[in-house]
């Protein structure tokens, strides 16, 4: 069974060689130097666009999706009755590093063919995905290579950019496609429906961009140097600008019969309970019954001890027969489930906590109310049972900052799961959740934190002496640049 990256790649491949193939006006111009290719007239932007979003939805859900690692430590899955070990090696997170020879190199390589054809919506759309990749990889590693990784035995040993300029170069590369959205017609090549994640909707794209500059914007809020008012300032104007509903989510949505596409759905068949499906860790079942989580019905099973209740696993501990914990619905993490990039409800999150850094604390409980609405909406939860969720003393917001940022953390955590890699940006950011790893997981090697940053991949360790120099982090105690709240 392969996983959604190798189809991914698969289909990549496809496109290309086709385009390629179509571009030739007979067999003998096929390129036999594979230094020198040339695109042919069949080859256009409209037809390297999927491809290119396919690669970057696989990155960037790449370490999200599976039961070990990030689900287990966030406690979305929990495995039962087998080996719970959580680790990180120097092999982990290899996937966001191999984006400079794929999904980050073929975005480049699509925004520099659009602006060459003067197609400068395609170009504006490349540097948005572009630039999601690039913030991944500086939220990640923290210092790492420019351009120069792309450019393949011209310069095999290229020099790292500092977390900073790695921000720099992303955050003008979204300027750019804000710019040219708002300010230029397209070109005579327009996206449309080979535009998968937007079906070319330029508005749509210009409120996602302005979203994601509000997100890596709060990313950097105890970054050293960093002026706090400032970024809140920042992060509110880009939000005023940004999505506005649920109709902007920005995902990839699997079809039904390409079941083997969505990993989630592979994954609620093979996961270690009999056939039942995923099951949700203690502590995020915990939480959501805390709140009296209306989503509870819609994403789970109810306990068997319990037929009335929901009940999380501790990872790796067997089950007891009469005992069995919740599991997800099949229903729910469906062969149709979507890869999400980014979700209207985040933003209003991010208005949340923005508002709490002022102290402006009715702003700050109506925008996190707000998300918890538009998350709810998104799933189909009923009107009477949002309303009353948001209307309990618990959600009222507290009136200092640590308490409030820690109310709108743990709404941000449970309209998460299993879609971005928010949560764990968050929890390293700013601490909360506060996970509770011995009470949630067997055997992991590290009881107060889990990975805060990824290893450079040792095949770089040994041959770019300026990845050397650097150094393999601590990475359960040495985080990036940002990561630096007191």
């Amino acid at each position: 069974m392969k996983t959604i990256q190798q189809l991914y790649k698969i289909r990549f491949l496809i496109f290309f060689s086709a385009f390629f193939i179509a571009g030739c006006e007979s067999w003998t111009d096929i390129d036999t130097d594979p230094d020198s290719i040339t695109a042919g007239p069949s080859i256009t932007e409209e037809v390297m666009l999927i491809g290119v979003e396919a690669e970057w939805v696989a990155m960037a859900n790449e370490k999200f999706e599976t039961w070990y690692g990030y689900p287990t430590w966030l406690s979305w899955f929990a495995i039962e009755g087998s080996n719970a070990i959580v680790n990180v090696d120097p092999g982990f997170g290899n996937e966001v590093w191999n984006a400079y020879s794929y999904s980050l190199k073929h975005a480049v390589e699509l925004h520099d063919f659009a602006e060459e054809n003067g197609n400068t919506y395609y170009q504006g759309i490349a540097s948005v995905i572009a630039a999601h990749q690039w913030f991944y990889i500086a939220d990640v590693y923290d210092k790492a290579p420019l351009e120069q990784a792309m450019t393949g035995l011209e310069n095999q040993q290229p020099e790292l950019a500092t977390q900073e300029e790695l921000y720099a170069h992303a955050n003008a590369l979204l300027d750019e496609a804000i710019d040219l959205f708002q300010n230029t017609d397209g070109g005579e090549l327009l996206p449309g429906q080979d535009d998968y994640m937007l079906n070319g909707d330029i508005d749509n794209w210009t409120r996602f961009a302005y979203s994601l500059k509000a997100r890596q914007t709060m990313r950097r809020i105890y970054a050293p140097g960093v002026d706090q008012d400032e970024q809140i300032t920042a992060i509110l104007s880009y939000l005023e600008k940004g999505m506005t509903s649920n109709q902007d989510n920005v995902m990839w949505e699997h079809l039904e019969d390409l079941g083997n596409a969505n990993p989630l759905y592979n994954y609620m068949t093979r996961a270690y309970s009999g056939g039942r499906g995923l099951t949700p860790g203690n502590f995020l079942i915990d939480m959501m019954n805390e709140f009296e989580d209306p989503r509870r019905p819609i994403m789970f099973t109810n306990a068997e001890a319990d037929p009335d209740g929901f009940m999380g696993h501790y990872a790796g501990s067997a089950v007891q027969a009469g005992n069995r914990p919740s599991h997800y619905r099949f229903d729910y993490l469906s062969m149709s489930y979507p890869d999400h990039i980014m979700l209207y409800s985040e933003s209003k999150f991010l208005e949340a906590e923005a508002y709490a850094f002022r102290g402006e604390w009715d702003l700050a409980e109506a925008a996190m109310k707000a998300g918890n609405r538009a998350d709810m909406e998104y799933m189909e939860v009923p009107e009477e049972e949002i309303e009353s969720y948001n209307a309990q003393a618990s959600l009222t917001m507290p009136n200092n900052l640590e308490e409030a940022q820690q109310l709108i953390i743990q709404q941000k955590y449970v309209s998460n799961i299993f879609r971005t890699g928010e949560t764990y940006f968050d929890y390293v950011r700013t601490g909360y959740p506060e996970f509770d790893f011995e009470y949630m997981i067997q055997n992991t090697n590290a009881n107060t934190t889990f990975a805060r940053r990824f290893p450079y991949p040792l095949n770089e360790i040994e041959r770019n002496p300026n990845v050397s120099a650097v150094g393999q982090p601590d990475w359960f105690n040495e985080g990036t640049t940002w990561d630096n709240k007191n």
